[in-house]
């Protein structure tokens, strides 16, 4: 944990916390090392991750949607390889150049058998709130058919930082809810954002569960 000494005056006890959680989440992230990924303040926390990773290997997760592709696409795949399990982990990605970067990098350690890249823009979507766009949901039933079971939802994108795309991430759940399986898993990121609270409120009153949002700016649900 890094010396109170060398932070600013403004740092808060939330944030000490914070730093200790992520801290101590990289020496638990350590076995599942590899090279090394561009890591900044849009990435999941490291705590946050941890709690992913957890939830997927107790709950034997093995069919998994990923909105939104990242440092946690390596690492769930990773996972996979590392405990010898046969999972499949669909990514979807708006951006086609961060999709080319991920595709090497899983490539260059050998996981590509774990993991399914689905490039599909945004577009505008009825499902969004507003006037909102969503992933192309063509071009995801090209590469995932409505007939297959998700064990885990786990939702990172599109990007929702700036007030106008701030709900962009809700369609997920209305997208997918037909395909969930009865003990499934719902993760959303960045919920520490008005947008996602809000987005967290309406999925709760759409599914009838309650989110436990304790560690790491995610929220998980088992439904």
């Amino acid at each position: 944990m890094p010396n109170p000494s060398f932070l600013p005056p403004e740092t808060d006890h939330q944030r000490l916390q914070e730093i200790w959680e992520d801290s101590l989440a990289m020496q638990y992230l350590m076995p599942l090392a590899g090279n090394y990924l561009p890591w900044s303040g849009y990435a999941l926390r490291p705590s946050g991750l941890v709690q992913i990773l957890n939830t997927i290997l107790i709950r034997k997760h093995l069919s998994i949607v990923e909105c939104g592709g990242g440092v946690s696409t390596l690492y769930i795949a990773r996972l996979f390889r590392r405990n010898g399990l046969q999972g499949r982990l669909h990514c979807i990605e708006n951006n086609l150049d961060w999709l080319n970067f991920l595709q090497d990098a899983l490539a260059r350690e050998e996981l590509t058998t774990y993991v399914q890249l689905i490039h599909a823009p945004l577009e505008p979507c009825e499902l969004a709130l507003g006037n909102g766009e969503w992933y192309d949901r063509q071009k995801i039933r090209h590469q995932l058919p409505a007939s297959k079971t998700i064990d885990c939802l786990l939702v990172d994108g599109p990007p929702a930082y700036q007030e106008d795309i701030q709900y962009s991430r809700f369609p997920a759940v209305p997208f997918f809810q037909s395909q969930l399986a009865p003990h499934s898993t719902i993760i959303l990121d960045d919920i520490n954002r008005a947008g996602e609270q809000e987005i967290l409120t309406r999925w709760q009153a759409l599914l009838n569960v309650s989110f436990d949002s304790s560690i790491g700016n995610v929220a998980i649900a088992h439904l």
